[in-house]
């Protein structure tokens, strides 16, 4: 197995012991392409324009997803993106109850950033939750980076993802645990008409964005 899907199976799993551990940028950094001397400062204005909006999508994935379908309980999130650049992979834990929240603002930010970089045109990127529910059930969801936003995947596509290593060796079924459809998440526009008032209302990670950016 390798280091990347040990680290994806044992955040899923509540495994990594070390609470205080900082993942750190290294976990996601990568070689930058050349800029050429040639480029000018209204493609760098573009370049940054386009960073911006991709981060903004990505956080309004997350809020969406963190709002109106996650639910109650504690849950393990696991987002992974692969560019050309190599593959970054961020995880954290959230604990949901009603209108309390319980989550690391930091690793939220670099979950969207995440997020973010498998909304660029020639990345992929998925976003895989397990959550530990209040009536001691289990189970795994995961939503594929598709046209800037989180779809859906089935019960049986995240079950073959959870359960095959990196060359496609299956691995041993995990007994206990359930691999559900995953749910819609729903458009910003779309949340308050179809998650009422308790989805504005519940408590979410500190908006850091410029006020101009946040619509």
């Amino acid at each position: 197995m390798s280091e990347y899907q040990d680290h994806v199976r044992r955040t899923l799993e509540g495994q990594n012991v070390d609470r205080g551990e900082d993942l750190g940028m290294d976990a996601m950094r990568w070689t930058p392409a050349p800029v050429s001397d040639a480029g000018s400062d209204e493609a760098m204005h573009t370049a940054a324009d386009t960073a911006h909006a991709l981060l903004d999508r990505a956080a309004d994935a997350y809020l969406s997803l963190l709002n109106a379908v996650l639910g109650d309980g504690t849950h393990h999130m696991v987002a992974n993106a692969s560019t050309p650049h190599g593959d970054l992979t961020e995880g954290q834990e959230l604990t949901v109850m009603g209108d309390a929240l319980i989550i690391n603002e930091v690793a939220s930010t670099r979950v969207c950033a995440v997020i973010a970089a498998s909304m660029v045109g020639c990345a992929t990127g998925a976003l895989v939750v397990r959550t530990f529910a209040p009536d001691g059930s289990e189970f795994v969801r995961g939503w594929k980076v598709r046209n800037f936003w989180l779809r859906p995947l089935t019960s049986e596509a995240i079950r073959e993802a959870y359960s095959t290593d990196p060359n496609g060796v299956p691995l041993a079924p995990e007994p206990g645990v359930e691999f559900r459809q995953a749910e819609r998440v729903p458009r910003p526009a779309q949340d308050q008409a179809e998650t009422g008032d308790r989805a504005a209302s519940r408590t979410a990670p500190r908006d850091n964005r410029p006020p101009n950016r946040r619509n």
